[in-house]
């Protein structure tokens, strides 16, 4: 059975990744070699034995992984005074000593030569011995070549395992040699398995650069200490892959040579093992107490800017039934705020329930950090110093801009809060790469994604606020300083986007909100697109379909102000009907969500059976699916979410006409 296709961990050696050097040299030997032999290794004296070695055993079962004096039970009061001495590092040879074996399912004894040679680890200390056995069952006499033979493979295994270079090529941790300006002077192969670079001459930085911003100034102190030949204590620090991702390393170093070296082992699956998303996981699942707590702080809320709207009607009513004017633009902006309000809480909520319409785009979320960074600054006031930590070369994202914005100003206000208007944040872009998936309701697939975190050294959180700071109508805030829909809604926001979001948090030592998008695989336009200068409206036709009445009947008075010709239907037929009849029109705006089976969606197919260039706008409010990606992909399509303004409306429709 070949060796990678064992389960070691089982065994006292464990898992294969983690075998020393000296041990994979050892085995590579022992499987090349033609001669029956096995590698007893450790203090349990587990069997690593090739082909030969079972086959003259008997053949029939694999000794792999076994320990020596179970093996060899039947001998052992003959060999294992010889196992003892090899282990004290003293080489024998046991000659035609008499084996127990199986020939075909038949008992029988085979007469052998055994060879007993102690193997040194790179510290000098026996680890174990080489078996190695020859049948002379046939001709004795073949005694005294099998002896130069069995000598000849133990002086070479020992040359081999004497060369250094041996050990720094096959060394499954990755070594460096440092230059005095800390940059590399050479590095073994792993160094380019694990991390993907190419040969260390090529390297244009010094290797600090490649530590991930976050670990870079510990990095720093370490190697500068290697340098001046001072011992410098193992750390762990990310660093950079050749494609932009970062991985785990725990770092030791020596200073006793004449370059200073130092030895990287990868453990960024046991990092991924055990932290981040397996917290995130727990946190979500204790995020929901109830729909009643949802229900009535959702209530509450929508009464106040409900009342708000109703309170300003119903005085702006009054007043034109009085014929007096004074004070009516107030209570149309106090009802404009309130329903803008409504529109905002309703916003949030579909934000946490995974619902919000985002137009996500491609994007380098570098350049939408340096860009918001004004409106961050402003929002965390002057004494609070705001820091960007950014990735050298950050993968692109596909999300909707305007939402991560959004997003970040919550973020910052909840910093700037709990730093109580003076403090630090800081925010660090870093590209990840998860090799495993992650289980529970949080986990996230394999793959590539962007870190985005957010830190402060405000106030910090207790572990119990934290269980349920992704409830919504949760704050800790006072009364009227805060709903509880901030951190739902960027919570919501990320998962819709296929990301993960979570936060650690420690009393009076500050928060950190970390976000992981998945990376975007195509490529980042060239330049934003532009928006079209709305056009000169020249009494274009246009067929409005919408089942709500009343708002039909508002959008057409507010089209036909502007100067179009509207012709409004409630349903698809009607529709349909109007479009042979009554065209051509310019441009067809239709609800999604139509009465008597008949969809938006298949209005507007059925349309462009009959004229296949037919421009459509489709206006809907709901945010499950509303239309197939493939038809928005289609010229002369475009899609608008309910509540929108009727400005907004009137310059897509001109937009639309435009293009």
């Amino acid at each position: 059975m070949p060796i990678a296709s064992i389960d070691w961990s089982v065994t006292p050696l464990g898992a294969l990744t983690s075998w020393p050097p000296t041990l994979r040299i050892a085995v590579d030997m022992v499987l090349m070699s033609p001669f029956p032999c096995a590698l007893v290794w450790g203090a349990g004296l587990t069997v690593i034995h090739n082909d030969a070695y079972q086959a003259l055993l008997g053949g029939a079962v694999d000794h792999q992984g076994r320990a020596f004096d179970a093996l060899w039970e039947q001998s052992w009061e003959s060999m294992g005074a010889t196992v003892f001495k090899v282990l004290q590092g003293e080489g024998s040879l046991m000659e035609d000593a008499p084996l127990p074996v199986h020939r075909e399912g038949i008992a029988a004894t085979a007469w052998v030569i055994g060879c007993f040679s102690p193997i040194r680890d790179d510290q000098g200390v026996v680890a174990g011995f080489l078996h190695a056995l020859i049948e002379t069952t046939a001709s004795v006499g073949a005694s005294h070549e099998w002896r130069e033979l069995a000598q000849s493979f133990e002086a070479r295994l020992t040359q081999y395992l004497a060369d250094p270079e041996h050990t720094w090529q096959l060394s499954p941790d990755v070594m460096l040699m440092l230059e005095a300006d800390l940059r590399v002077r050479t590095a073994n192969p792993a160094w380019h398995r694990l991390l993907g670079w190419g040969e260390a001459t090529q390297l244009q930085v010094a290797l600090p650069e490649l530590f991930h911003p976050a670990d870079r100034t510990e990095a720093q102190l370490a190697l500068m200490a290697l340098v001046q030949r001072r011992a410098a204590p193992p750390f762990e620090g990310r660093v950079r892959h050749s494609d932009g991702h970062y991985r785990w390393f725990r770092w030791a170093g020596s200073a006793n040579q004449a370059l200073p070296t130092l030895v990287g082992r990868d453990i960024t699956e046991d990092r991924n093992a055990v932290q981040r998303l397996a917290e995130a996981a727990v946190r979500d699942s204790q995020r929901m107490e109830g729909v009643v707590k949802v229900a009535g702080g959702l209530a509450h809320e929508m009464n106040n800017v409900l009342s708000g709207v109703g309170s300003s009607l119903e005085l702006l009513e009054r007043r034109l039934a009085q014929g007096r004017m004074e004070r009516v633009e107030e209570y149309v902006r106090m009802a404009r705020e309130c329903a803008q309000r409504a529109i905002g809480l309703t916003q949030n909520l579909l934000a946490f329930a995974r619902s919000q319409p985002l137009s996500p785009n491609p994007l380098n979320i570098n350049h939408l950090l340096q860009d918001a960074e004004p409106m961050l600054r402003q929002t965390l006031g002057t004494e609070v110093c705001l820091k960007l930590q950014l990735d050298v070369a950050p993968w692109p994202l596909q999300v909707d801009p305007d939402t991560l914005r959004n997003a970040l100003l919550h973020l910052c206000s909840n910093s700037r809060d709990a730093c109580l208007g003076k403090g630090k944040l800081t925010i660090r872009t870093a590209n990840e790469r998860l090799a495993l998936p992650c289980e529970g309701a949080a986990a996230l697939p394999p793959g590539d994604y962007v870190t985005l975190q957010v830190e402060d050294d405000g106030h910090g959180m207790s572990r119990e606020d934290l269980a349920r700071v992704f409830e919504p109508f949760f704050t800790t805030k006072p009364l009227g300083q805060g709903v509880g829909l901030g951190l739902p809604m960027v919570h919501g926001f990320v998962q819709q986007s296929g990301g993960q979001m979570w936060i650690e948090s420690t009393i009076d030592q500050g928060t950190r909100v970390v976000m992981m998008f998945p990376r975007y695989q195509g490529t980042l336009p060239e330049s934003p697109a532009r928006d079209v200068l709305p056009r000169q409206i020249q009494g274009e036709r246009l067929l409005l379909v919408d089942d709500e009445e009343n708002l039909r009947g508002l959008m057409k008075e507010a089209l036909v102000d502007c100067g179009f010709e509207v012709c409004d239907v409630p349903d698809a037929n009607s529709a349909l009907g109007q479009f042979r009849h009554a065209g051509p029109f310019d441009l067809v705006i239709t609800d999604i969500g139509l009465p008597g089976g008949f969809s938006g969606r298949q209005v507007a197919k059925a349309l462009r059976m009959i004229e296949p260039e037919q421009k459509i706008l489709f206006i809907t409010g709901f945010t499950t699916d509303p239309v197939e990606q493939a038809l928005l992909d289609e010229p002369g399509t475009a899609l608008m979410f309910k509540p929108f303004s009727l400005q907004m409306l009137v310059v897509q429709i001109q937009r639309m006409l435009q293009a």
